[in-house]
């Protein structure tokens, strides 16, 4: 599908771009961005443009759209700023061509910003009240005031790794490490399970998966994983933990990923490393894989690839035992993708990087986060998982395994985001690049300077 970009008078450059679908009419709408105004075109499920119109684009005071909520033919963007303490919206309402701009009457200063959530017409802003086990829960629903919701979470305690009992907050802040802080930010990494999924984003201590109606927030320590599993249809939670192997050696690097109903489960030291399978529900272990710094990896079908870094591209590490030693100091992560009714894993990690005084960057598309006339779509998990697959920077090695996990000899299939990597090589250039699920497909988007035309691609 080609869309006109003949709405904007003058230079055509577009910046940034990104969708919003809607799961019950099968409508979806496409923004395109150039740091000057916002193009809206609102589509209905057999690709007929129901409306478009321009707007003089979002608040420069925020850089992220973090959710949105759908009533008929309006979409509401909800905004943070920068430093997550001041939230806003704009309602694009299609049916009269028209935006609103609002910015809320409250701004966080005992709250840390977790993250947003949509549920169909309601857009849930998620903080955590700093030093406790308190979730806020801040619930927009189209034509009502915003009401606030507090949950404690009661029952199961947390424990860092050294065994004494702390809150939520230092968890997230830590990973149960005792680093003697006196207050604990954290990342929230947003996961769709169901895309193919780089070290780079399952390697987050904190992540959050999205479901429908609720969603799963897991925290993972050295020697266990705690789920909350939140409902939003009456805000209620369960927590749960799923126990992780224990590997010898005395500094322990672990993480986890929960793909349906089971969690794979990566423990590491500079002396071994498993790879465990376990059932979400009750925990029983499944299968484990176990290899030691001195022996070959078995079940990988790769080499062991180091990326990124000073490297120009990628380079093969030879010994297990380099690969381990990486694995136990750096971001570890594991993540898995089905194919077929087999499934492909990827072991490794990636390197922390210092920020400095430099902008974050959203990652794969160069779009600097909080920087005059640009924005970050962060409520999109398969845009970010596309963006952190093609661009990934870590040390990996990928394995394939039945449904049943008995490893599979042979060449790793090829997935989505392989195939859509592929296509874009044979183009002279794909700006504004953007990666979303409609129906059983995935929609491939990319702005053409020469056209001037934005072009969507169904894989």
């Amino acid at each position: 599908m080609e869309i006109e970009n003949d709405l904007k008078i003058g230079g055509k450059n577009v910046k940034s771009a990104f969708s919003v679908v809607d799961e019950n009419t099968g409508n979806f709408a496409i923004f395109l961005d150039d740091d000057n105004a916002l193009y809206g075109y609102l589509y209905s499920p057999g690709l007929d443009l129901v409306r478009r119109f321009a707007s003089e684009g979002l608040p420069k005071q925020f850089s992220q759209i973090i959710g949105y909520s759908i009533q008929g033919k309006k979409i509401r963007l909800f905004l943070k700023d920068s430093k997550s303490k001041i939230f806003g919206s704009v309602l694009f309402d299609f049916e009269i061509g028209s935006t609103e701009e609002t910015v809320y009457d409250f701004k966080l200063k005992h709250e840390l910003y977790v993250e947003g959530y949509t549920d169909e017409s309601k857009f849930y802003l998620i903080t955590l009240l700093k030093g406790t086990n308190e979730l806020n829960f801040y619930v927009f629903d189209e034509g009502k005031p915003f009401q606030k919701e507090s949950i404690n979470i009661k029952g199961t305690p947390f424990f860092n790794n050294l065994g004494a009992i702390i809150n939520l907050n230092e968890l997230m802040g830590t990973g149960g490490k005792d680093l003697n802080r006196s207050s604990y930010g954290f990342n929230v990494d947003k996961i769709d399970s169901e895309s193919p999924n780089s070290i780079e984003t399952t390697s987050s201590i904190v992540k959050m998966y999205p479901g429908k109606s609720g969603f799963k927030l897991t925290v993972d320590a050295q020697r266990r994983t705690y789920i909350l599993d939140f409902s939003t249809s009456n805000l209620s939670y369960t927590v749960s933990t799923i126990d992780k192997p224990t590997t010898s050696g005395t500094e322990i690097n672990s993480n986890s990923f929960i793909l349906d109903d089971k969690i794979y489960i990566i423990s590491a030291s500079t002396e071994e490393m498993i790879f465990s399978i376990k059932k979400l529900a009750s925990g029983e272990e499944l299968k484990n894989f176990r290899v030691t710094k001195n022996e070959e990896i078995p079940f990988k079908n790769t080499p062991i690839i180091q990326e990124g870094g000073k490297l120009k591209n990628y380079r093969i590490l030879d010994k297990t035992s380099q690969f381990l030693r990486r694995m136990s100091n750096e971001d570890i992560g594991v993540a898995t993708t089905k194919s077929n009714n087999n499934f492909v894993v990827t072991l490794g990690s990636k390197k922390e990087i210092s920020s400095g005084g430099a902008p974050m960057m959203m990652p794969g598309f160069g779009i600097p986060v909080g920087s005059i006339g640009s924005f970050a779509v962060t409520f999109n998990p398969t845009f970010f998982a596309y963006g952190n697959y093609t661009s990934t920077k870590a040390t990996r090695i990928e394995s394939w395994f039945d449904e049943d996990f008995n490893h599979l000899k042979g060449e790793i299939p090829e997935n989505v985001f392989d195939k859509i990597s592929e296509a874009g090589l044979k183009l002279p250039s794909t700006d504004a690049e953007t990666v979303f699920k409609l129906g059983n497909s995935y929609i491939w988007g990319f702005y053409d300077q020469k056209l001037e035309k934005y072009i969507l691609y169904r894989f």
